[in-house]
């Protein structure tokens, strides 16, 4: 029964996800589902409401999301990034190599549709390219970063759920990035390597605002500070640079900050799992079948993954119900496969909107990424459970 009221519930996030496309009102629905199989909810709601908003993962999360909008509003409203792409456009200009290394430069920085903001870059300089090719390696490259790169936010909800540094995390994922970058790059250029051009330095002077990105992720990796406090030193140091520009970037932040409603919920789902014993007893039920809790790691974020097509919903939702399972060394499993999910999902911005772009069936473009999802898919099964 247990079971049942896990499956229901995510069953109704699913759904209503299809139908409403507000992933805040797909998440209480499923919650409110969840509590009404399981009615000692209702009756703990307010400890567990205290739980979440004082779980010391909760407090550092919000202020690193917050941080990392209000990075990429500022460069967007400054006009840095679009100079910044630009001068990286120029650099691979002519050369199939600029299709791989604009989207994974880009992706350096965390943005809703981000493949969208490169898909103009590899239009004109993929002349040779199919517009199939065009799409798929703009789509694939644009996420490779997310297998590893400390900056988006759902390796912090990675981190605080499983309690370990969020550097700790980055570098046991950095091979996962390798191999989706390498087997992609094979998979989709061969082993031909890029053609660089030479820049003017007013071009080069551009290309600044990396530094700001790279150095948050080498102090979480080298100097192992917390990702909010590595955040926070960089956000300053920009922000200093570019202070007329802070007040419009901090009001588009603002305006996202309703995911941290949705992330309450998630931490409420930890908290009703694992301070209740719900996962416990869902553990039992799915053994007396046959199911072991790695089979479950891969197959719940891989399902929520596609049908909400977003990480950190994936992740916040099954990751909970994993580690109440017993399966605390598998939170490196649950994010690959909430990742690979939501790169196969139909519903995500990305691929949709590229699509969309290029004028191409969607399907062909999950066709083409399948080898590569299925050589990350079996490493992670061998290696890091």
């Amino acid at each position: 029964m247990v079971t049942a009221s896990v499956m229901i519930s995510l069953f109704t996030i699913i759904l209503l996800q299809r139908f409403t496309k507000i992933l805040i009102i797909s998440m209480i629905s499923g919650f409110m589902v969840f509590a009404l199989f399981n009615r000692q909810i209702f009756f703990h709601m307010i400890k567990l409401l205290g739980a979440s908003l004082s779980d010391g993962s909760f407090l550092t999360l919000i202020p690193s999301i917050f941080l990392i909008y209000f990075l990429g509003e500022l460069m967007s409203v400054s006009r840095d990034s679009d100079g910044f792409s630009q001068s990286v456009q120029k650099l691979f200009e002519g050369s199939r190599g600029a299709s791989v290394f604009i989207p994974a430069i880009v992706g350096l920085m965390p943005m809703p549709a981000g493949a969208m903001f490169t898909a103009p870059m590899i239009d004109q300089i993929g002349s040779d390219m199919s517009k199939l090719e065009k799409t798929t390696v703009n789509y694939w490259f644009r996420h490779c970063l997310e297998f590893f790169w400390p900056v988006y936010p759902a390796m912090y909800l990675l981190a605080s759920l499983i309690n370990m540094p969020i550097g700790v995390v980055s570098l046991r994922l950095f091979p996962l990035f390798l191999v989706a970058f390498l087997s992609g790059w094979v998979f989709f250029n061969g082993f031909n390597f890029p053609k660089l051009k030479n820049l003017e330095l007013s071009e080069w002077k551009k290309l600044w605002p990396i530094a700001v990105i790279l150095s948050t992720g080498l102090m979480i990796l080298l100097f192992k500070l917390e990702g909010w406090v590595a955040l926070t030193i960089a956000t300053v140091f920009y922000a200093s640079i570019r202070n007329k520009y802070i007040l419009e970037a901090f009001k588009r932040a603002v305006r996202k900050l309703d995911i941290i409603f949705i992330l309450i919920i998630v931490f409420l789902y930890k908290h009703s799992m694992i301070d209740l014993q719900i996962g416990q007893k869902m553990s039992e039920e799915l053994s007396k079948i046959g199911f072991n809790v790695l089979l479950i790691a891969i197959l719940l974020p891989l399902i929520t993954g596609m049908s909400t097509g977003l990480t950190h919903a994936a992740l916040g939702i099954s990751l909970p119900i994993v580690m109440s399972m017993g399966g605390y060394r598998l939170g490196l499993v649950t994010y690959v496969f909430s990742v690979t999910g939501v790169l196969l999902s139909p519903v995500h911005l990305c691929l949709v909107l590229t699509a969309n772009y290029f004028k191409v069936d969607f399907i062909k473009v999950l066709g083409k990424i399948l080898i590569p999802i299925l050589i990350i898919s079996v490493i992670t099964v061998v290696f890091y459970p």
